[in-house]
């Protein structure tokens, strides 16, 4: 049976232009994430500071500890960093096969062998 409807796996929606408003939520949210970071890091640095000037067991454990979550939290936006660039939909992968390919094997092909057959025992019967 023969297909009349070619799927184009090229085409992709066109973009839409940044309006204004579009811009201006970005750069707001751009901000509010930048100052919440620059927070962070104050409150790491002053975390670094205490647990320099006061080095109990406890106080290392906790900045092992947040330090571990940091890391993993990073993986995990690295992870979802690199799904938004790859491609959602896998290319399209046809293979047609027909008679002997349908098995494909590595290698040269060699005939296989032809089985014998048991020959039958022969009985002769004579008249009397």
């Amino acid at each position: 049976m023969k297909l009349k409807h070619k799927i184009n796996h090229g085409w992709q929606r066109p973009s839409e232009p940044v309006t204004d408003r579009y811009q201006r939520e970005v750069d707001a949210s751009l901000r509010k994430a930048e100052k919440a970071w620059r927070k962070a890091q104050k409150a790491a640095e002053r975390a670094e500071r205490t647990a320099a000037s006061h080095p109990n067991p406890e106080s290392i454990a906790a900045r092992d500890e947040a330090r571990r979550v940091v890391l993993q939290r990073l993986d995990e936006l690295r992870e979802i960093e690199e799904l938004m660039h790859t491609p959602t939909h896998a290319p399209a992968s046809a293979v047609h096969r027909t008679g002997r390919q349908d098995r494909l094997e590595v290698g040269l092909y060699v005939k296989p062998k032809k089985k014998r057959q048991k020959q039958a025992a022969v009985k002769i019967r004579r008249a009397p």
